[in-house]
């Protein structure tokens, strides 16, 4: 059996409201049905988890959090995975660019990612470039996003997604995202680093998905010619006729 196709919104804060999320969820569910090969999820901010999930909740639609802590106890403001599962969350985004541009580094997203599968979420590892560099460093850079965050956390991989984003390819158009060809290079890169970490058996077994402007004008191209396992939206997931045109072009 073939497997499904990922596309996971990342809501940001573009959704400031509940009945805005319990809205577009609602459409988002009849939008769906009869859209084959296709895995939908959405990363919500924190407070709409439960009335998101709840929505959503007789639909193959599955609902997550935007970054859980690596910490426990005194910190004011964390989220823990425990509390995204038990709002109805079951997965996780862990090192998103926008949050390590925030000061969290590979270190804090090493115990991120081991404390949202901990919980029993599927932790997606965001990896991404800040630049692209004439020598390749930006290679170097990604490889060691992967390491750090997976370092004696091997036994997790069967849980795991990975997602590049570029973070120079984030909230702009179609045009300034990468090229198919360009995509494909950098999910080859991304498995082999996998399987020098883990092994090549676990490593094709990680999806990888791509994010940085992916719009409905570059979806279908990215994910027929790409080599990946799907897409993480971001501004474009927060309008339901843009992301249901993204998901339909996703299809098999």
């Amino acid at each position: 059996m073939t497997r499904k196709r990922l596309v996971i919104g990342n809501w940001k804060m573009y959704i400031e409201s509940a009945e805005s999320a319990k809205d577009f969820a609602r459409v988002l569910k009849r939008k769906v049905r009869g859209i084959s090969g296709v895995e939908v999820a959405l990363a919500v901010p924190a407070p709409f988890i439960p009335v998101v999930s709840a929505m959503l909740e007789s639909s193959a639609v599955r609902v997550g959090a935007q970054t859980v802590s690596g910490l426990s106890g005194a910190q004011t403001g964390g989220v823990s995975g425990a509390m995204v599962k038990t709002a109805g969350g079951t997965f996780a985004l862990v090192g998103h660019s926008e949050r390590r541009a925030l000061g969290e580094d590979n270190v804090a997203v090493h115990g991120q990612l081991v404390a949202a599968a901990s919980a029993g979420l599927v932790p997606v590892l965001c990896v991404g470039e800040l630049e692209r560099t004439e020598d390749g460093g930006h290679f170097s850079f990604i490889a060691e996003q992967i390491r750090s965050a997976l370092s004696g956390a091997q036994s997790l991989a069967g849980k795991l997604v990975v997602a590049y984003e570029p973070v120079w390819a984030i909230g702009k158009h179609a045009d300034s995202a990468l090229t198919s060809a360009e995509v494909r290079e950098m999910a080859i890169f991304i498995r082999k680093t996998l399987a020098d970490v883990l092994d090549r058996k676990s490593a094709l077994k990680v999806p990888v998905l791509y994010g940085g402007s992916v719009e409905p004008a570059n979806a279908a191209a990215l994910i027929a010619e790409g080599d990946i396992a799907g897409l993480l939206v971001g501004h474009a997931s927060a309008d339901v006729t843009s992301f249901v045109e993204i998901i339909s072009a996703c299809k098999k």
